[in-house]
C-alpha cells in the first residue's frame, strides 16, 4: 500500500513539474506533424480510373473493401468501409489503373460506425472532399526528442 501511494504521488509530482515547462503538444489543426515518407493514411478512390476488376477487394486482408453494383454501370465498383481499413495499403499496390491512392490524411471523424461504410459513389464524392482538405490543411511541424524538455515541435519550411 505504501509503494503504491508512492508511486501516485512520484507521477503528480512529475505532472505539476512539467507545467511549468514549455509545451508538450502544438496547437492542432493549426498545425500539422510532418508525414513520413510512406505513411499511409485513409484510402482515396477515383471512379475514373477504376475498370472493375476487383482485385482491390480480393487482396484487402481486413475485407475493408466490397463490390457493388452501381446502377447505370455495366462493372462492380469498390465500396469502402473505413471502420475495417487497417492501413496497409495492398490494395493501391495491386491496383492495375492507380484508381486507389493512400492520403496522409488519417483524422477523419464520423458520427457513426454506419457512415464509416461508403459505396462508390459516396466514396468517389468523400475522396474528392479529402483531396481538397489535404491540400488546405495547418502548418507542418517536425517533431525532435530533446532528453531535457521532452517533445520540441519545429517548423517545416
Amino acid at each position: 500500500m505504501k509503494n503504491r501511494l508512492r508511486s501516485h504521488v512520484d507521477a503528480l509530482a512529475t505532472a505539476v513539474s512539467r507545467l511549468t515547462k514549455s509545451p508538450m503538444t502544438f496547437f492542432y489543426p493549426d498545425y500539422e506533424e510532418d508525414k513520413p515518407y510512406g505513411y499511409r493514411g485513409v484510402i482515396l478512390y477515383s471512379n475514373e480510373k477504376c475498370i472493375g476488376c476487383s482485385l482491390c477487394a480480393q487482396i484487402c486482408p481486413a475485407r475493408a473493401l466490397k463490390m457493388y453494383r452501381v446502377p447505370g454501370d455495366k462493372r462492380l465498383r469498390p465500396g469502402y468501409d473505413l471502420g475495417r481499413c487497417i492501413f496497409c495499403g495492398l490494395c493501391t499496390d495491386i491496383c492495375p489503373t492507380d484508381a486507389l491512392e493512400l492520403s496522409s490524411v488519417h483524422d477523419k471523424v464520423f458520427d457513426s460506425l454506419e457512415s464509416m461504410v461508403m459505396d462508390p459513389v459516396d466514396w468517389t464524392l468523400w475522396s474528392r472532399k479529402v483531396r481538397g482538405e489535404e491540400m488546405a490543411r495547418g502548418r507542418k511541424m517536425r517533431v525532435w526528442i530533446d532528453e531535457d524538455k521532452g517533445l520540441r515541435y519545429e517548423e517545416v519550411r
